[in-house]
């Protein structure tokens, strides 16, 4: 079985073919087969105009419309593509996913922060045991926070903090205090691990030398962005090898990671490989089966 997400974000574009491999024992396994990131940042034209701009949209159907022949060429059997934060708030956002459908029928839709959440922590369950943990996805439009118990997300909430917005400064500052007092209203009394999802913790994962799904203390996130702080955008590009889109955001992102594990009381974090495309691959399966 081939099964194909599609995230529109607001910062990049992703594309992800995968094929699912059922065992005897009822298990599954995943092979990828083809993953796509293409740098279009929609949240530029959303934030600061409202609207996504022809020379845009023009390049979001081109886009979609080389994702349509991949998903031909590889024979996929299902396919679900969602738009986030930047479509959310664009004026023409529907109509730009309608003219999108209209020219190559990929039925695409926007989705609720709440949506996206929960998207999220299907693919997250993988690697997560029974315990109490704080989950975060900072995007380039928007933050979405859930806590998970027994693997199951029992609070959740989104925020319009993002990369992409804070760097226009698009964003409402109260927003930040609305972050605040619901994390400290809902966070645990008992001691949680936080986990990291999205580029942007990922390329600090990379940059603070630790493995794939180490926890990093809070001291050393910390120390790792202090890091990346000093160097100047040029400098992330060539010395950090940070992608040419991530060199100037990951700044802001970093802060609404410090400032969601100060105000919940984590002092680790896991950072996970996984994004929302992993948790539309899970969903799809599930639905299928």
């Amino acid at each position: 079985m081939k099964l194909a997400a599609i995230d529109i974000g607001s910062n990049a574009i992703r594309l992800q073919i995968t094929r699912i491999l059922p065992h005897e024992d009822g298990s599954i396994s995943y092979k990828g087969l083809e993953t796509i990131r293409f740098p279009l940042r929609l949240g530029d034209d959303a934030y600061r105009m409202g609207v996504i701009t022809f020379r845009s949209e023009t390049k979001f159907i081109q886009l979609m419309m080389a994702f349509r022949t991949l998903l031909d060429l590889y024979e996929v059997d299902d396919v679900y593509g969602c738009a986030t934060a930047a479509l959310r708030d664009a004026k023409n956002g529907e109509r730009i996913l309608q003219r999108s459908y209209d020219k190559c029928g990929l039925y695409l839709k926007v989705i609720t922060g709440e949506r996206e959440s929960e998207l999220l922590e299907l693919a997250i369950q993988r690697s997560i045991d029974d315990k109490t943990y704080i989950h975060l996805d900072v995007g380039g439009g928007s933050t979405e926070i859930s806590f998970i118990q027994n693997k199951k997300g029992y609070v959740r909430e989104s925020f319009k903090l993002g990369s992409v917005r804070n760097l226009r400064k698009k964003h409402d500052p109260k927003e930040w205090d609305r972050m605040k007092e619901w994390l400290l209203k809902n966070r645990p009394k008992e001691p949680l691990t936080a986990i990291g999802t999205g580029g942007n913790i990922k390329t600090i994962n990379r940059i603070a030398n630790a493995k794939k799904l180490q926890l990093l203390s809070l001291t050393k996130i910390e120390d790792t962005i202090r890091l990346i702080n000093n160097y100047s955008i040029a400098d992330r590009i060539d010395i950090l090898s940070m992608r040419e889109d991530r060199a100037d955001v990951i700044p802001f992102a970093s802060e609404i990671f410090l400032n969601v594990m100060k105000w919940s009381g984590a002092k680790k974090m896991m950072v996970s490989d996984v994004g929302l495309k992993d948790g539309i691959i899970d969903m799809l399966y599930e639905r299928i089966k």
